[in-house]
């Protein structure tokens, strides 16, 4: 060191070096911090946590429990991934495609009306419920549900391919409707006819004898069968007041079953396949009739 105080000129480069050194472990640090925010960003959210990964001796039961937990706690993305980790270790497994097929129906209810979201939701709901009849799972519910969402999607076909099976499966009035139903989305009206008068004669006590009045008057309207199609829906009306006449006789909460919402809507849509043909033929008396009838029944439309 001279008299000045500067560094003497021999100590200059050992100077450099502990400032080198210095600065290099600022950038060193500075590095460690800057990874670690990276790494920070990327971890899970609060709101979307990660599923612990299965411990690699998990067996199959304690898998399907874990995705069934969260699927009854409500957790979907959760469930889904443990229920398809299940099912990919067991694919003969039914449970996880059973809580699957329902989780993805429920989420499907859930979704905006007429959305992309709703429609995924519910073809995803539809490939699981087929896969479950693959499995050996042909209950009623199955068909039900594959049937149903078959109609939210717009499968005419798959409707009629899922409502045959159900009804040869479970040869019930409803089953037997929803055959009907689906003959006359595919436009195969000779059918709707025959399984419809089918289904008058067997079924003459079920709450549905209306419907099946109701969907074969329209039937025949649609092959031109005018006056055929005027006589069965007077006869559907019969049938309907007397319906209707015997659910008053429960009390005054008899409108609140199920029974009197579907005599009265068929009555109703009846009545309105009438007052089409009347205009059609130009029958004045019996439209003011049908009118009058409509007017009675709330509908002045």
């Amino acid at each position: 060191m001279s008299i000045h105080g500067t560094p003497e000129r021999g100590a200059i480069p050992a100077l450099r070096l502990v400032r080198g050194r210095m600065r290099a472990k600022r950038r060193t640090a500075l590095a460690g911090i800057f990874f670690a925010g990276i790494l920070a960003g990327c971890g899970p959210s609060a709101e979307t946590p990660k599923p612990a990964p299965a411990p690699l001796s998990a067996t199959l039961d304690e898998v399907y429990r874990t995705g069934h937990r969260y699927y009854l706690e409500q957790q979907a993305d959760s469930a889904v991934v443990w229920l398809r980790r299940a099912e990919a270790m067991d694919s003969t497994f039914a449970d996880p495609v059973r809580d699957l097929a329902q989780l993805y129906y429920e989420q499907g209810l859930r979704a905006g009306e007429n959305s992309r979201e709703r429609q995924e939701y519910f073809r995803s709901a539809r490939r699981a419920f087929a896969r479950l009849e693959t499995l050996g799972k042909r209950e009623p519910e199955v068909y039900e549900r594959l049937c149903e969402l078959s109609m939210v999607l717009n499968d005419d076909r798959g409707f009629l391919r899922y409502a045959k099976r159900n009804a040869e499966l479970y040869p019930y009035d409803r089953q037997h409707f929803n055959l009907t139903r689906a003959y006359f989305d595919v436009e195969d009206f000779q059918s709707v006819i025959k399984t419809a008068k089918d289904g008058i004669e067997k079924y003459s006590g079920s709450p549905y004898l209306t419907s099946y009045y109701r969907i074969l008057g329209r039937a025949y309207m649609k092959i031109g069968r005018d006056q055929t199609a005027e006589k069965t829906l007077s006869a559907g009306l019969k049938i309907a007041d007397a319906r209707l006449a015997g659910l008053k006789k429960n009390g005054p909460d008899y409108k609140a079953a199920d029974g009197y919402r579907r005599a009265h809507d068929d009555k109703v849509n009846m009545l309105l396949l009438l007052k089409q043909l009347h205009t059609t033929y130009r029958a004045t008396q019996k439209l003011e009739q049908v009118d009058r009838m409509l007017k009675e029944e709330g509908y002045d439309k």
